[in-house]
């Protein structure tokens, strides 16, 4: 079968892009370069014996387009031998104790990809580099990505001495160095690798990372052959590469169409891991913090075997959504809660003033209590309280990678809050249950209201968030309304926070009327009277049963509750509710509340009650 050969993938053209907006071709083959050689860059080193240490890996060492795709046709020595210009920072035999060049020959048998990935593909560089010419310091990209600093004034490749500069050859430039240049993982490959896994008792995390590797076919750059007995399609040349979805979309559904099929979704960092260009930190919580986590926060994640979906149907006429194995679901759930969120791009942390902090990645580490607060790449905002520091988080042993530090920490520092906070609903009409059937009997309003203009006496009557609420009315004034709410969270730091198995106090705020009338400086109380509002509350959740009816799901109130309408005022609908299962990271399903304004008397709308409420928000306060 005959290979086509690419090894000039998007790192390495952009290396040798970057080079040819600086460099003329007088400089890369006119006079101010040394003489060009008849020989190779591999004539060359097959001819130094003090280079033959490196000869004879580089003879068979395969070359990788990724790690799926060895060219088993073609090795370092082909490359080496052929006309792309390039630059190859070799080290000599001294630079290789007899242990280190017994484990290099050991990889090249067990673990090829390592050996090309850690030290051939990293003593290469695409275009000519020689100390005679450019900055003082340049970046060099070596053709597995990593980027090292080329000091032409001292002469060293990424702190790595060049004891011989500038030997050409035909298709390149040879530097002789006293020591491999070293290589450094990116988070994503210190990951992967199971050995630095074992020793830092990170397991679970790589298990995880390797999991979501997928080795996707590249048809358009592959090289169709001759088809087969039956007409389908083969290849002479087939191009596969990797893609990791944790390191791209935040949520990801496991199929593209259809997704009502599924129960759940798939969540990664958010972050490119993989990439040089970032800097980031990354929490690696050992398998002994893991699984102390998890036993800790798996109560939340309590799940039924059936639900309502909140989208497809309603509690008289529920459309079921049914899980196999709850107890599996409470391992996927919580596994993915566990180990996505754990990245922070220091680039986009705050400072004490809480503006960007222009932090170096050592500096964050080293005063990270000086930020304002931290904020994640899932979009979660943290900040210390009385119960909590953040700088907490960072806790543990730092490791330098070429695009920041991994933090392996023995023990989980999230507070229990990040897993099950309060749930902040702003109400709004996105916020609202079957908005069309209230509608159709009632009035509602989204009244855009200015805390700061109200300034004069607000801080008496109490504030309204986000400078509105909503207004909600009944056509006639002698009915009373049900509103009904979608109790998953939309106003708060966190990115996530639907309810979850476990007790909270229930809030609703409530709002006066007057504060649609009143102006700046004055409050204007119709009549000189206050509106008030007898209430009532339902929620309705799920009982985990398939064969659930109305009369299973909800819980009322038992008692009315009186609002004044005298300020803005958060009153306690029910005080330690438990849902008895979760809804965490679950596709149309949550529960919901309904408010119900109470009937009241004609005399009693004489004085002053009214069937009309205006909301402000919903609270859900966890009690775990």
């Amino acid at each position: 079968m005959k290979t086509k050969i690419k090894y000039l993938f998007s790192i390495a053209l952009a290396a040798m892009t970057a080079a040819s907006c600086t460099d003329t071709w007088d400089e890369h083959y006119g006079a101010t370069n040394p003489s060009i050689s008849g020989e190779s860059i591999w004539d060359i080193i097959k001819e130094d014996s003090q280079l033959s240490n490196f000869a004879e890996l580089a003879e068979n060492a395969v070359y990788y387009r990724d790690e799926t795709k060895p060219q088993k046709e073609y090795t370092i020595k082909d490359l080496l031998n052929g006309d792309q210009i390039m630059t190859a920072f070799i080290p000599t035999n001294s630079a290789f104790t007899q242990e280190q060049w017994d484990e290099w020959k050991r990889i090249q048998k067990e673990n090829p990809y390592t050996l090309f990935q850690q030290l051939m593909a990293n003593s290469v560089s695409l275009w000519r580099q020689t100390t005679l010419t450019g900055n003082a310091a340049d970046t060099v990209v070596m053709i597995n990505g990593k980027k090292f600093v080329f000091d032409r004034v001292n002469k060293s490749i990424g702190g790595s001495a060049i004891e011989k500069s500038d030997v050409p050859a035909k298709n390149g430039t040879l530097h002789i160095v006293s020591s491999a240049v070293p290589f450094t993982y990116n988070l994503y490959e210190y990951l992967k690798d199971e050995v630095n896994a074992r020793e830092n008792n990170v397991l679970v995390f790589h298990d995880f990372m390797v999991k979501n590797d997928t080795i996707l076919f590249d048809e358009y750059n592959s090289i169709e052959g001759n088809p087969d007995e039956n007409g389908n399609p083969t290849y002479v040349d087939s191009v596969q590469y990797i893609v990791n979805y944790l390191l791209t979309r935040r949520k990801r559904y496991p199929g593209e169409i259809n997704t009502d099929q599924y129960l759940t979704w798939d969540e990664g960092f958010g972050a490119p891991v993989n990439g040089e260009d970032s800097t980031y930190i990354m929490i690696l919580p050992t398998d002994n913090a893991y699984q102390k986590a998890f036993d800790k926060l798996k109560r939340y994640y309590r799940y039924a075997d059936a639900y309502i979906d909140s989208e497809k149907g309603n509690l008289n006429n529920p459309g079921m959504r049914y899980v196999n194995d709850p107890d599996s679901l409470t391992r996927k759930s919580l596994h993915m809660d566990l180990l996505s969120p754990v990245v922070y791009n220091v680039n986009l942390q705050p400072n004490a003033y809480g503006r960007l902090g222009r932090w170096t990645a050592e500096d964050f580490l080293q005063n990270s209590a000086q930020a304002t607060y931290f904020i994640n790449t899932y979009g979660d905002t943290l900040r210390s309280d009385d119960t909590w520091k953040k700088e907490s988080l960072f806790q543990g042993t730092p490791i330098k990678m070429t695009n920041g530090y991994g933090i392996v920490a023995d023990t989980w520092n999230l507070p229990a809050k990040f897993y099950k906070p309060d749930i902040n609903i702003e109400v709004k009409r996105s916020a609202m249950y079957n908005e069309s059937t209230f509608s159709a009997r009632n009035r509602f309003n989204e009244v855009g209201f200015s805390n700061s203009v109200a300034s004069a006496w607000i801080d008496s009557t109490g504030r309204v968030s986000h400078d509105n609420y909503m207004s909600f009315s009944p056509n006639s004034a002698t009915n009373p309304m049900d509103i009904e709410f979608k109790l998953v969270g939309n106003d708060q730091e966190l990115s996530e926070t639907e309810v979850m198995s476990g007790k909270y106090d229930i809030y609703v705020v409530c709002v006066p009327s007057y504060y649609a009338t009143s102006t700046g400086g004055t409050i204007n109380i119709p009549n000189n009277r206050y509106a008030k509002t007898k209430l009532g509350a339902t929620i309705k959740f799920n009982n985990g049963n398939a064969a659930s009816t109305e009369a299973d799901d909800k819980f009322t109130t038992t008692e009315t509750i009186e609002y004044l309408g005298e300020k803005v005022d958060t009153i306690l609908l029910f005080k330690d509710f438990e849902f008895p299962y979760s809804y965490k990271n679950m596709i149309h399903c949550y529960p919901t509340l309904m408010i119900s304004t109470k009937k009241v008397s004609t005399l009693e709308l004489v004085g002053g009650y009214t069937h009309s409420i205006n909301i402000d928000r919903i609270i859900l306060k966890s009690k775990d």
